[in-house]
Parts: structure tokens; sequence; C-alpha cells
């Protein structure tokens, strides 16, 4: 009786690790940033020595870094992409770093970087190009000249100079681990916030980009198109295997932070 008893212990055992381990670890994919840090002494130039040279927070369905800080003026984020197929959707599609002041998982002011000239980054891009640079990513850096803003409340919808008067600014480089680095700030003021502002802020960061069923179920097995649909801006992706869709396909939802502003 002891021993049947041990068997059904041992059983229900074994059959609670089968059916929870893999919700445990569906549920802890990527380490999501709990709360804001305070910044300091950061320069947005795509250079990560002022963050430590590493992120600690991870996207893992899109793989990448992030870490997000503020100080009393600015909100600051960096990203580091090391998939090099990631990379060139970044440079296709941008970044988008999206604030809800509601604490709200909705949409909100939003910047998209990088945003390359589109007759640049083509003829960069194209087989007929006899000049065209044997890393495309460095070509493709050569051709960023804008970033892309929505839903500010004191500034317009569209492109704006990398070199602004609205305090937003972005920057990104290839680092010495072959990796994509992106830093952007954006003031608080322009986002209606002081840090006197201490309720739960909602900020989005993703790789833009649509999802397409065909190689999986999962979001992490999912083949992706970088055709520019549904985007504020698009070129297409480089290699040329996105394509357009009928009806508005599923976009990345990125990985969300709620957290007030980081106090000193």
């Amino acid at each position: 009786m002891i021993k049947q008893m041990a068997l059904k212990v041992y059983f229900a055992g074994l059959l609670a690790v089968l059916l929870v381990g893999p919700a445990l670890a569906q549920r802890n994919k990527g380490v999501v940033q709990p709360s804001l840090d305070w910044a300091e002494g950061i320069t947005v130039d795509g250079r990560l020595n002022d963050w430590g040279d590493t992120l600690a927070y991870v996207h893992a369905t899109q793989d990448f870094s992030y870490h997000i800080k503020n100080n009393a003026e600015n909100l600051y984020v960096a990203i580091r992409v090391m998939d090099k197929d990631r990379q060139m959707q970044v440079f296709a599609q941008g970044l988008a770093f999206m604030i809800n002041n509601q604490g709200k998982k909705r949409d909100g002011p939003t910047v998209y970087f990088p945003v390359a000239d589109r007759l640049a980054f083509r003829s960069i891009m194209s087989a007929d190009n006899d000049d065209r640079p044997d890393d495309m990513r460095k070509g493709a850096l050569e051709a960023i000249r804008a970033i892309y803003v929505m839903r500010f409340d004191d500034v317009l919808d569209g492109q704006i100079s990398l070199d602004n008067t609205y305090g937003i600014a972005a920057k990104a480089t290839l680092d010495t681990a072959d990796a994509l680095c992106v830093e952007m700030v954006v003031p608080l003021d322009r986002l209606g916030l002081t840090l006197d502002n201490q309720d739960k802020l909602a900020f989005n960061i993703k790789i833009n980009g649509i999802m397409i069923p065909g190689s999986g179920s999962s979001p992490a097995t999912m083949r992706r198109g970088y055709g520019g649909y549904g985007y504020p801006y698009g070129y297409g992706y480089p290699y040329g295997y996105g394509r357009q869709m009928p009806s508005r396909p599923r976009e990345e939802p990125g990985v969300w932070v709620v957290s007030p502003l980081a106090i000193e």
C-alpha cells in the first residue's frame, strides 16, 4: 500500500512538472525591466560604454537587449541587436519607442528610428550597384537621414531632422562585437512629465515588423515580413522575402515596461 501511494505521489509530481514546466518556461522568456533606473553621464552617440557596455534586459521574441533610464530632464533608451537578420530589419523598418502617460498598454507618443533616405537605401541594397558595400549594414548606417515621430502634443507627426530643435535625438552604430547599438533620448517636457509625476507610465520597445503565419504558431517561430505595411515609413526588406498582405496583419507586439519615473 505504501509503495502504491509513493508511486501515485511520484506520478502526480511528474505530471505537474510536465504541465507547469512549459508554462513557466513560456512565461519567463526574456528578462523584462521591472522599473526605470536613474541616468547619469549618458551621451547619445550609439556607443553603450556609458551603460556599462551591456544591457541587462532582454526581449527574447525579437532577440534584442535594452534598458530604459531617466534623469530630471530626459528619458533615455538603449537597444542592442546581435542577430544580423534582425539588424537588417531595424535598418529596413526601424525601432519604435513608445510612451503612454496613463500607464496603459496603448498608443502614445512614439519615436521611430532609424529612418534612411529611401532612394539612398534602395541604391545601396540594389544588386545592380557596382559600389554595393561588402557589409550592407555599414551602407545602411550611412543612409540614415531622419527620425520619425507620432502623437506628440507639440511636434507634428512626420520626419524630423537628426539635428532638430525638439531635443529628440537618436544614434546608431555597430560595436566591436558586431552588434547594432541604438540610443534615443526624449525630453520629459515633450511628454508633459516631471519627476513630480510619480504615476506609473507604460513604455513599449520593438523592432517594427509584421508576423506572418507560415512556419510555426508562436511569435518566436513565425516567419517575419518586413514590407512596410501599416507603418509610417517603409522601404521593403532588402533581401526581398517580405510580402504585402491583403488585410492588416498582426504587428510585432514589442516588450512593455510599466513603471514610474526613477528618482535620484
